[in-house]
């Protein structure tokens, strides 16, 4: 399960999605009609409801959604100056800890740190602000069909730490300075993690979300 107060949970996104997209609903979802007066309570209420059964992606009667725990995202770019270059690949996310492989160049208090290889690390306390976009698509067979465009993502997090293997060429104890210097001024440097993982996490969420709506058309995502 993701725990709640070590986030990196983007299960809101997956829970949304799945109640707009599932034509035939298992009975751990209640559907919303588009003409419900308290509409977003309903919805809100589902995604609650749902919350706890996205992570192995088992909803019940055998209807299953893609699990999201372990999530798995790569070539996460993060940083584009001079002071900041980075790259996360291979990851796998579970609950508030990550695993996988990194390439960085970082200046930090006048310190140059580069490094590629394995990490891991943890976040606690992430929070998203998720919108989604989408547009009515007519098909041949007479009815539309909802591709979505855009899924905007905003992320905040409260602490985020890293352990890099292989800095400075594995110099164990400036490997151990530098993870030091890195974990302790966080500041200097989330905001430049922060949009490449909302790029990374927005493709990612968008790709599923296409995905299941491949066959589902606007009046089954929207009944009246």
């Amino acid at each position: 399960m993701f725990a709640a107060e070590r986030c990196c949970s983007f299960l809101i996104v997956a829970v949304t999605l799945f109640h707009m997209c599932l034509a035939n609903l298992p009975p751990s979802i209640v559907p919303c009609h588009r003409d419900n007066p308290d509409l977003n309570n309903c919805i809100i209420k589902a995604v609650e409801d749902l919350r706890p059964l996205l992570a192995t992606g088992e909803l019940g009667e055998g209807y299953r959604s893609p699990p999201l725990e372990p999530l798995y995202l790569d070539n996460i770019e993060l940083g584009r100056g001079r002071q900041f270059e980075a790259v996360f690949s291979e990851m796998v996310v579970k609950g508030g800890n990550f695993t996988g492989k990194y390439f960085m160049k970082l200046n930090i208090l006048l310190l140059d740190i580069q490094g590629r290889g394995n990490m891991r690390g943890y976040c606690e306390n992430a929070k998203a602000l998720v919108k989604i976009r989408g547009v009515r698509v007519p098909m041949p067979d007479g009815l539309e069909y909802v591709r979505f465009t855009r899924l905007p993502l905003k992320i905040n997090i409260d602490v985020f730490k890293l352990h890099l293997d292989n800095l400075f060429n594995g110099d164990r104890i400036l490997g151990d300075v530098g993870n030091t210097i890195i974990n302790d001024n966080q500041d200097l440097y989330l905001s430049e993690i922060i949009p490449g993982l909302e790029r990374g996490l927005s493709k990612k969420f968008l790709d599923i979300a296409n995905m299941m709506m491949a066959n589902t058309t606007f009046d089954e995502m929207f009944p009246l």
